[in-house]
């Protein structure tokens, strides 16, 4: 249910429904919802845990299919948009649930160094880099293209054919054709006072988002949260995929905004590499500790797009927004820097971001941000060459 309905939508009805068995039984097992995403967390950690202990050992018997950490990563997202699917949007569920709350930051920190321990004990038998930065890069680079790719529903074979072979994400990633999303039943000239209630149900859907996800987005919810009739967003906005949109565009241009402020007003200077690893962080680290609550949200509608084809080509513009950006930037350091590299080191930001996040953003991971960051753009850059 949460890889069907998300964490917002969870109910102990639903679970009882999907699980066929009484109501009774799920709320004696689990008090709480929480109750319930707590023990789908520890069964998926347990199962995952088991799975990379299985795959090192047959690295180590000769019988394994990769080669090295990369290798290992394109399998594993490719079984995440096949076979494993149900299992990889539950896993992102969580994870992004986890930063709303201490209890969810604990059980997040507790993921993360399970994670790093079985991953060091695989690469260990493998080929390349076997240090824990190399380990780190590696799943925050697979948690981020979880976070792109299964909004996508992309397949397997589309999936292979941009990490394997090399295709340009932009062609072999984007979207088909989606209905279009009804937006606004209101009249097409706005007076001051119905732009400003549209600002407040904007507002009021980000809160909404923010505090439980996308699946908690309904004319109710948002009314209430904003102040206003329940009429009033029905009436701004003539579907809920529509205010989705709209809410996903505005925070996503919130960010662009603090984006250009702060390069506008930053005086750096120094050699190119040295410049974007000290923007990137600076930018991760007010956009983790300042905006989290906003990057929770854009999470959340990229989450919900995976059930709602209506969304994707509003994700999928983001996400093409931020690899243009990227490939920019890096552009600057090797002009033969592909859409991969730059799709590639935006999973790396995205990867990280959720991993700070969810484990409730500790300094201590704040402080490596801006060597970690360089030496992600040094790996991709030599790549190039």
């Amino acid at each position: 249910m949460l890889a069907e309905a998300g964490s917002s939508r969870l109910t102990h009805r639903l679970v009882a429904a999907a699980a066929g068995v009484s109501l009774a039984a799920t709320t004696y097992h689990y008090a709480t919802k929480r109750d319930m995403i707590a023990d789908a967390s520890g069964r998926l950690l347990d199962g995952y845990v088991r799975s990379f202990r299985r795959a090192a050992e047959r690295q180590r018997r000769g019988d394994g299919v990769a080669t090295d950490l990369a290798g290992f990563a394109t399998r594993l997202l490719a079984n995440a948009t096949g076979r494993h699917r149900k299992s990889a949007l539950a896993w992102c569920e969580i994870i992004l649930d986890a930063a709303r709350s201490a209890e969810g930051h604990v059980l997040a920190d507790a993921w993360f160094r399970e994670l790093l321990t079985v991953w060091t004990d695989l690469a260990g038998a493998m080929d390349g880099e076997r240090n824990d930065h190399a380990v780190e890069s590696a799943i925050d680079t697979v948690i981020g293209l979880l976070f792109i790719t299964l909004p996508l529903d992309l397949t397997s074979a589309q999936l292979g054919a941009v990490l394997s072979g090399g295709a340009d994400p932009a062609v072999e990633w984007a979207p088909l054709s989606a209905p279009q999303a009804s937006d606004v039943s209101s009249p097409t000239r706005r007076t001051n006072k119905a732009r400003e209630t549209r600002e407040r149900i904007l507002d009021g859907a980000i809160e909404v988002l923010i505090a439980q996800g996308a699946g908690a987005i309904t004319y109710n919810a948002v009314a209430a949260q904003s102040a206003l009739t329940t009429a009033a967003p029905a009436y701004h906005f003539g579907s809920i995929e529509g205010l989705l949109k709209a809410a996903e565009g505005e925070l996503f241009a919130r960010s662009k905004g603090r984006y250009r402020d702060m390069v506008t007003s930053a005086q750096v200077v120094g050699p190119p590499l040295d410049v974007l690893a000290d923007m990137t962080a600076a930018v991760f680290v007010r956009e983790v500790t300042q905006h989290g609550r906003a990057a929770i949200a854009i999470y959340s509608i990229g989450l919900e797009s995976s059930r709602r084809l209506e969304l994707r080509p509003a994700v999928w513009d983001v996400v093409m927004d931020q690899t243009k950006a990227w490939k920019r930037r890096l552009e600057l350091l090797g002009p033969t820097a592909s859409p991969l590299d730059a799709m590639r080191m935006q999973a790396v930001f995205i990867g990280k971001q959720i991993r700070a996040l969810s484990t409730g953003s500790p300094l201590a991971r704040l402080a490596l941000a801006r060597g970690e960051f360089r030496s992600e753009i040094v790996a991709i850059i030599d790549n190039t060459k």
